[in-house]
């Protein structure tokens, strides 16, 4: 009896280590940090399919875990009358852009990305105000490394147009 206590005992040390090795074997490896440009380009298609407005907004990020996020931020303060006596209220219209928690998976770059897209147009009647036109998109993304991709797109309310948004990811060596 004293010998199976024994031979138990001796059998739960030999396994000890064995498993704690393991345990520190399992942990996974932090990938080292990376630095990549986002190239976004808002593009206004036509009826007819093509491009016939574009604009670029170029900006980095690191894959880094807690890395700050990057913004664009371009556009102007549109003034807007509120009331008979000539009072302003100004109003943010342009473009902006966030991006943040860049990762890598396989080949792609997911990153999570806010949008907000305003422009003023003319009203139908000319004596009211201009209208504000808004596209607001957010999402987590995941885009294929120096390959441009269309991540969000939506339909003109006014027209049989789009506004889309392609970005391309390409890694800074």
């Amino acid at each position: 009896m004293r010998r199976i206590i024994v031979l138990c005992f001796a059998l739960i040390l030999v396994a000890a280590p064995t498993s704690t090795f393991a345990q520190q074997d399992s942990k996974p490896a932090e990938s080292p940090t990376h630095y990549y440009r986002l190239s976004f380009s808002v593009q206004e298609v036509g009826e007819t399919g093509k491009i016939i407005n574009s604009r670029v907004y170029v900006t980095s990020i690191a894959t880094e875990k807690g890395a700050p996020t990057a913004q664009i931020r371009t556009g102007d303060k549109f003034p807007l009358e509120t009331d008979n006596k000539g009072n302003l209220q100004y109003i943010d219209v342009g473009v902006n852009i966030d991006c943040m928690r860049a990762l890598e998976v396989s080949s792609k770059l997911a990153v999570q990305i806010n949008a907000d897209i305003s422009n003023t147009t003319k009203a139908t009647d000319p004596s009211a105000p201009p209208v504000i036109r808004a596209n607001r998109w957010s999402a987590m993304v995941l885009v294929p490394i120096a390959k441009p991709t269309i991540i969000f797109s939506s339909d003109n309310l006014q027209d049989k147009g789009k506004l889309q948004m392609e970005l391309t990811a390409t890694r800074i060596e």
